[in-house]
C-alpha cells in the first residue's frame, strides 16, 4: 500500500510537470501556427475563387465562405491565446502599447487595402503572394484588436 501511494504522488508531480510544460510550449506553438498556417488559409479561401466560378462576394471581393469561416475561428482562437500571454506578460507597460497599437492597427489596414489594390490593378505580386500578405494583415489587425481588448480591461 505504501509503495502505491509513493507511485500515485509521483504519477501526480509528473503529471503536473507534464502539464506545465505543454502550457509554455503551446504560446510559441500558437505564434507559429499564427505567423505560418493562417495565411495559408486565408489565400486557399481567396485562390478558389480564381478557378471556380461560383462564389459569394462581399464588397467587391470574392471568396469562400466556409474556408474563410475556419480561417476566421482559427485567427481569433489563436489571436485570443497569444495576446491573453503578451497581456500578461506586457502588464506595467500597457498604457505606453496603446498608441503603439493603435499605429499598428492604421498600418495594417492600408497594408491589406495596398495588397487587395494590387491583386485588381497593379500586378506587382503573384495573386497567391499578395493574398498570402493580406491574410497575414488581417489576422495581424485581428491580434491588435484583441490586444487592445485584454490591454484595457487588465
Amino acid at each position: 500500500m505504501k509503495a502505491f501511494l509513493i507511485f500515485l504522488a509521483i504519477l501526480t508531480v509528473f503529471s503536473f510537470a507534464i502539464a506545465k510544460h505543454i502550457s509554455a510550449v503551446m504560446y510559441p506553438l500558437s505564434a507559429v501556427l499564427f505567423y505560418l498556417y493562417l495565411p495559408v488559409l486565408y489565400t486557399s479561401s481567396r485562390i478558389n475563387t480564381l478557378h471556380h466560378a461560383k462564389g459569394k462576394v462581399l464588397y467587391h471581393i470574392k471568396f469562400y465562405p466556409m474556408e474563410l469561416a475556419v480561417w476566421l475561428i482559427c485567427t481569433c482562437f489563436l489571436s485570443f491565446l497569444i495576446s491573453h500571454l503578451l497581456a500578461d506578460l506586457l502588464f506595467d507597460h500597457l498604457q505606453s502599447l496603446y498608441h503603439l497599437t493603435y499605429f499598428l492597427i492604421g498600418l495594417g489596414a492600408a497594408a491589406i487595402a495596398y495588397c487587395e489594390l494590387d491583386t485588381k490593378t497593379l500586378h506587382f505580386f503573384s495573386r497567391q503572394t499578395a493574398f498570402e500578405r493580406q491574410g497575414l494583415f488581417l489576422s495581424l489587425e485581428i491580434f491588435f484588436i484583441f490586444f487592445l481588448l485584454f490591454a484595457k480591461n487588465h
